[in-house]
C-alpha cells in the first residue's frame, strides 16, 4: 500500500456494516504490522451520536496531528460537501496520506479528492468495501468473510442474497443489529476492553476487541439472542406490491421494521414512518425489500423524486427517508402507498389484453426476419449450383453423343 507511516488511524461508520469495515481492515492492518487505531467518537453534549457523519468528521480532522489516515463508509454529505472534502485534502497534503474508500453513490466532489491526490475507492457493494483491505493484502480468511457478509446482511446489500440462508438474515436483522446498537457498551465491558481506550468510543473498541480476541460472529449472535427481544411490528397493511403502517415504530429500529414487514408479506416495498429525536424531525421510509432490490430501486427512485419533489431526501437508491413537514403527514401513507403500489404495477406489469413493442424487440424482430432471409438465400444459391453444375454435365454428354453419331455416320458411309 506505500503508507507513509506506520501509524494509521482508520475512522468507519458506526453500523454494523462500518463496523465489519473497520473489524476487517484494523485486523487486516495490524496483521501487517502497523501501528492501527480504529476511531468513533461520540460528542459529550450527545453520547449517543456518533461524529462519524462527514460534518462532525470534518471537525475531527482539522484537529488531528501528522497520522495516515483509513476513512471507510461515510460518504460525501451533499448538504455541505466541501467542508468536508477541504478537511481530507489538508490532511493528505500536510499532515499523513488518507484513503478514502465508499460504496454510496458519488457526485463530481469525489472528483475533487483525485484530482488532489486522495486515494480513492469505490466498491461496487457494502460486502467488497467491508473486505476491500483483505483484497488488496491478497488474506485468504474466512473469519474476514463471515464479518464482511454480516455487515453487508446488516446494510441490505443485494449482491449477497444468493450467499445467505433466510435464518442468517433473521438472526443478523431481528437480534444482532438492534443488540450492536444498544448493547454493545455492555459487551465491551464484559469482555474488559472499554475501560482500556476509552477514547476510541465505544464501536471502536468494540472493533479492537473483537480483532483481538477473534469472536466468531455467531458468538455475538447467541449473546444477542439472550439479551434482544424480536422486533415488535406495528400494525400494517398491504396494497398489491407494498407494505405500510402509520404507526412509529421503535426508536431507533425504523429501517429494521421495514426489513420485517417485507419480510413478513413477502411484499417488494415498505413504508413506514420514523422520528429522529436529535433533529426532532419525521420522516417517512420507503424501502425496498432487499431481495427484490433490482426489480424495484429505479422505481422507488422515480416515485420519490416525483411525489416529494423539494424535501429533504437521504439514504440511497431503492431506500430512501424523505423528511416530513409535520407529524401530521403520516397519515398520507396510505395514499402514497397506493400511488407506488400503481407505479410498481404499471412498470413491472404488462396486461394480457396488450402485446408490448418496443424497438427493442423490433430490432430483435428485424434480425430474426434477415437472418431467415439469409439463410434461405443461400439455400438457393446452392440449389442453383447444384442445377447449373447438372446442365453442365447434360450439356457434355450431349456433346459426345453427338460426337459418335457423326463418327458412326462417316464410317457407314
Amino acid at each position: 500500500m506505500g503508507l507513509e507511516t506506520k501509524r494509521i488511524h482508520v475512522i468507519c461508520d458506526t453500523d454494523l456494516h462500518g463496523m465489519s469495515c473497520g473489524l476487517v481492515t484494523y485486523s487486516v492492518l495490524r496483521e501487517e504490522g502497523y501501528n492501527v487505531t480504529v476511531y468513533s467518537h461520540f460528542e459529550p453534549q450527545a453520547p449517543k451520536q456518533p461524529v462519524t457523519n462527514p460534518q462532525g468528521l470534518a471537525q475531527y480532522l482539522e484537529m488531528l496531528g501528522e497520522i495516515s489516515l483509513v476513512i471507510m463508509d461515510i460518504p460525501v454529505d451533499s448538504r455541505n460537501p466541501k467542508r468536508y472534502i477541504d478537511a481530507i485534502i489538508s490532511h493528505n497534503r500536510y499532515k499523513g496520506r488518507v484513503i478514502w474508500a465508499d460504496h454510496h453513490g458519488h457526485s463530481q466532489w469525489v472528483q475533487e479528492l483525485v484530482k488532489e491526490g486522495v486515494t480513492v475507492y469505490l466498491l461496487p457493494s457494502s460486502f467488497e468495501l467491508s473486505m476491500l483491505f483483505a483484497r488488496l493484502y491478497n488474506k485468504q480468511d474466512s473469519w474476514f468473510e463471515k464479518w464482511a457478509l454480516i455487515g453487508a446482511l446488516a446494510d441490505f446489500d443485494a449482491s449477497i442474497k444468493d450467499k445467505v440462508p433466510r435464518e442468517l438474515e433473521e438472526d443478523v436483522c431481528e437480534y444482532l443489529d438492534p443488540y450492536y446498537k444498544f448493547h454493545r457498551e455492555e459487551f465491551i465491558q464484559e469482555e474488559g476492553y472499554y475501560n482500556a481506550i476509552p477514547e476510541h468510543g465505544n464501536v471502536g473498541a468494540l472493533i479492537m476487541c473483537i480483532a483481538h480476541k477473534r469472536i466468531e460472529p455467531e458468538e455475538l449472535i447467541e449473546k444477542a439472542k439472550q439479551r434482544v427481544q424480536g422486533i415488535q411490528v406495528p400494525t400494517y397493511n398491504v396494497i398489491g406490491h407494498v407494505v405500510y403502517t402509520t404507526q412509529l415504530p421503535q426508536q431507533g429500529l425504523a429501517w429494521k421494521t421495514a426489513w420485517k414487514l417485507c419480510m413478513l408479506t413477502d411484499t417488494k416495498v415498505a413504508m413506514v414512518p420514523s422520528f429522529n429525536p436529535f433533529r426532532n424531525e419525521y420522516a417517512v421510509i420507503v424501502a425496498s425489500n432487499w431481495r427484490y432490490k433490482e426489480e424495484v430501486a429505479d422505481i422507488i427512485e422515480e416515485f420519490v423524486q416525483r411525489r416529494f419533489s423539494g424535501r429533504m431526501i437521504v439514504g440511497h437508491k431503492g431506500a430512501r427517508s424523505i423528511v416530513l413537514m409535520s407529524q401530521n403527514e403520516i397519515y398520507n401513507i396510505p395514499q402514497w402507498a397506493r400511488e407506488l403500489n400503481e407505479l410498481i404495477e404499471s412498470k413491472l406489469y404488462i396486461p394480457k389484453s396488450t402485446t408490448f413493442i418496443s424497438d427493442k424487440y423490433i430490432g430483435q424482430a428485424i434480425a430474426r426476419d434477415f437472418r431467415t432471409i439469409l439463410q434461405r438465400l443461400t439455400e438457393l444459391l446452392e440449389q442453383q449450383r447444384r442445377m447449373y453444375q447438372e446442365y453442365l454435365e447434360l450439356k457434355r454428354k450431349q456433346v459426345e453423343l453427338l460426337e459418335r453419331m457423326r463418327e458412326r455416320g462417316e464410317e457407314a458411309d
